[in-house]
């Protein structure tokens, strides 16, 4: 018999049936000649080249994005996009070598009330109406009530549904989740605590099968990450993340954790914070990470 999963959201309860569900892939952590790289994400706030939190990064006519829906020029990027860029620091600034957009939410529209609306069971606040029934792309930023979402587009109905967001493992009597979404699973293969999973897979009358799992928010492996988002809760171990960024901290006083307010902060190897920044002293500074302190 085929297992069934439980993704449970705050509003309904649908069936996921898992089929052959690939193990999801270890992101590469070596990395040649000590730290490398660097990642930029958040929401687009002007373009000609592009803005992301403050940083103007210049975009190659030719750069391709890839996303959940498939590739797509880097001239069809707008205001609201939300995306992960590698970039490359050179003697005029940023250029990116890569970009990812990065959707939250692809699915069918199940409720719409006054700035809110859900897809897959999920929050998403809105101020433009949508129809129930209407298939959507949602851009934006989790949060411990859905999504804030900084753009929605509307798209041909479909059988491919996806999800993305930040991972926390079942432990305690918590479910497994990713971002709201509550999954009863056991641990995913390789998946850490904060790691960004995106979930796809097809609509099958009332259930959602699972067609595959990818792990990662950048197309290329990063140290030095600027991300744009909202804190996550404090899980019992004490762990929180900034939602759909990669990067996670510990704490001991859950009460600090502040989950109201979108921030922009630096991390280094998805931790949250800049412990040893020597080898990466220039772009830290670019960034405007240097006080900053976890």
């Amino acid at each position: 018999m085929t297992p069934k999963l439980l993704l449970q959201g705050l509003y309904t309860s649908l069936f996921i049936a898992l089929v052959p569900l690939s193990a999801v892939p270890a992101q590469d952590s070596e990395r040649e000649g000590g730290l490398t790289g660097t990642g930029i994400v958040g929401e687009i706030t002007a373009i000609g080249d592009i803005i992301v939190n403050g940083q103007h990064i210049a975009v190659e006519a030719d750069l391709r994005v890839s996303s959940a829906l498939g590739p797509k020029e880097a001239s069809e990027l707008v205001p609201g996009d939300v995306i992960a860029a590698t970039v490359a620091l050179g003697e005029t600034g940023w250029t990116a070598t890569s970009i990812t957009e990065n959707h939250v939410l692809v699915g069918p529209v199940a409720h719409e009330g006054e700035g809110l609306f859900t897809v897959l069971g999920v929050p998403v606040t809105w101020s433009d109406p949508v129809t129930p029934g209407t298939w959507v792309v949602v851009s934006g930023f989790w949060t411990p009530d859905g999504i804030a979402a900084t753009r929605v587009q509307t798209i041909d109905q479909q059988d491919t549904f996806s999800f993305q967001g930040s991972y926390r493992a079942n432990s305690n009597g918590s479910p497994a989740m990713v971002g709201t979404l509550e999954l009863d699973i056991d641990p995913l293969q390789h998946a850490n605590e904060g790691d960004i999973i995106r979930v796809t897979g097809v609509l099958h009358g009332e259930d959602l099968i699972v067609t595959d799992v990818h792990h990662g928010l950048f197309d290329h492996p990063v140290a030095l990450v600027l991300a744009e988002g909202y804190l996550t809760s404090v899980a019992p171990s004490g762990h929180y993340t900034v939602a759909g960024s990669g990067l996670s901290a510990y704490t001991d006083n859950h009460q600090s954790i502040m989950t109201t307010e979108r921030i922009t902060v630096c991390g280094l190897e998805g931790r949250l914070g800049l412990p040893d920044t020597r080898e990466l002293g220039e772009q830290v500074e670019r960034l405007g990470c240097l006080d900053y302190s976890q």
